[in-house]
């Protein structure tokens, strides 16, 4: 198969809806599991595909594996789905993968956390995620109004927690996504899915290192590797075995939470003069350094001395020719190590190759209102990153990017630094280096930003799957009938 469904893959794989600037996520626990599967039916023809243009309001939806186990999916079903599902993001080795430690264990999380062996699932238990979008705040409050009534009807599902993205005022203009609480135009760099139509206007170097095989993103193609990466199955013989899987992918969905003040504060103690005075000119450098782009979205690659936003939204780049040690973007920086590009290794192309196996669809969205003056302190209001991102292989695209790059000291030559933005820096501060000619410059004190406050893995299913489900005990009692109807064959002792 190589022509994308779109008609079968859910939209949000393909657009993270930038023109509806109101959105909702619904987190839901399944509560009677026949009357939620004739839910799902119903919510079936009214999911937003591929191929349909965005107009007043977008709906998708996602399980977890416990949420498909308690919708009726059996052991040799759930045994199909890739283990990092299975197991879910508060496995313990995961957590160490995830540097999911000290405060950002999931024993302080809001969502999301295990159930400790022999426990009884909790009633917050997360099982689906309903994922609304609208353009503006009355058409939110009709959508949100009638599927929160269609999915409780009937007993079939309860909203244990509803999780509301608020664009930072002003400014969603900045940036693909807007921006997001440390002030940085987001969403530069994303890869193109093979085959949905948004490469048409792409071409040589920039299709090179921006279109990305859809097998990387959508279960049932040929990824990067030119293999078809396996799909879970149902039992039920015939076309649901088939077709359950295909045209599905997985969602990674992180909740966030942002430190602005403390970064800011570091960003003004790493900088003061040797009078003590702030420097604000030093302590953009610095955020600019930290995170590889200018607040407006200007790689440090293009325009490493100062601002450019007439940049801002340039993508088109590689570190091997033009930065090869970081003297410009360092070697440590945020986007330096969420993807690396052509720097990694001696041949740049085949870098470029390798480092695009391990691309993700970011899909996040910010929460909270922003901090008006981070230097005065904490106003103790919890702010972040409801972090999302599609991917067809858990393990090797969000896990490895995380731990491999993000959480790994030993990158690019590096040691003892993990990301400055994203990781769970060690007990005493972590440090970065900003490698410079003819001296570099090493930055210590630098505490963890970003904590975790819950998580889980989700299994994005086609359309076809969702009515697949909806009917999945009438498709086990025609199978079960079949199976009746056909006779038994007859056998002769062996001579």
């Amino acid at each position: 198969m190589s022509a994308l469904e779109r008609h079968d893959v859910q939209g949000f794989v393909v657009s993270g809806y930038g023109k509806m600037r109101e959105a909702r996520y619904l987190l839901l626990g399944v509560r009677d599991p026949r009357e939620a599967r004739r839910w799902i039916g119903e919510l079936a023809g009214q999911v937003t595909a591929s191929d349909r243009a965005e107009e007043r309001r977008c709906v998708n939806v996602a399980f977890t594996c416990e949420g498909l186990a308690t919708l009726g999916l059996d052991r040799a079903e759930i045994s199909t789905f890739p283990p990092p599902f299975q197991e879910g993001m508060t496995a313990e080795h995961r957590q160490r993968i995830l540097g999911d430690t000290g405060a950002n264990h999931p024993e302080y999380w809001l969502w999301g956390r295990p159930v400790k062996s022999g426990e009884k699932p909790p009633p917050s238990q997360v099982h689906v995620l309903l994922l609304l979008f609208a353009r503006d705040e009355d058409t939110m409050a009709e959508v949100e109004g009638v599927h929160t009534q269609s999915l409780a009807a009937g007993g079939a599902l309860e909203v244990i927690r509803s999780l509301k993205p608020e664009p930072l005022p002003g400014r969603q203009s900045v940036g693909k996504f807007g921006v997001e609480h440390f002030g940085f135009a987001d969403g530069m760099s994303q890869p193109v899915v093979k085959g949905s139509g948004q490469e048409d206007k792409l071409g040589g170097d920039d299709a090179r290192r921006t279109v990305i095989e859809a097998g990387e993103f959508v279960l049932g193609y040929p990824n990067g590797y030119g293999k078809l990466t396996p799909w879970p199955r149902l039992t039920v013989p015939g076309r649901a075995d088939e077709s359950f899987g295909r045209n599905g992918t997985y969602l990674v969905v992180r909740h966030l939470a942002q430190d602005v003040a403390a970064f800011c504060r570091f960003l003004d103690n790493s900088t003061k003069g040797p009078n003590g005075e702030s420097d604000q000119e030093q302590a953009e450098w610095l955020a600019a350094k930290l995170v590889g782009r200018w607040r407006s979205g200007a790689p440090l690659v293009r325009s490493h001395h100062r601002d450019d936003p007439d940049l801002g939204s340039d993508n088109s780049f590689g570190f091997a020719a033009v930065d090869p040690y970081g003297e410009r973007c360092p070697l440590g920086a945020h986007i330096r190590r969420s993807n690396p590009r052509d720097s990694l290794g001696s041949d740049p192309y085949k870098a470029l190759e390798l480092a695009n196996l391990h691309r993700l669809v970011r899909r996040g969205r910010v929460y909270g209102s922003e901090l008006k003056n981070p230097l005065d302190g904490d106003d103790g209001h919890e702010r972040g990153l409801l972090f999302m991102c599609v991917n067809a292989n858990i393990e090797r695209q969000f896990e490895f990017v995380q731990h491999t790059w993000c959480n790994n000291p030993k990158f690019a030559g590096l040691y003892d630094e993990q990301d400055p933005l994203l990781a769970n820096q060690p007990e005493g501060g972590g440090s970065f280096t900003v490698q410079d000619a003819p001296i570099r410059e090493r930055v210590g004190g630098l505490s963890s930003f970003v904590t975790v406050r819950g998580g889980a893995y989700f299994f994005l299913p086609g359309v076809r799957a969702l009515r697949l489900l909806a009917a999945l005990e009438g498709e086990r009692a025609r199978a079960d009938g079949a199976a009746r109807r056909v006779p038994k064959r007859e056998t002769k002792a062996a001579p």
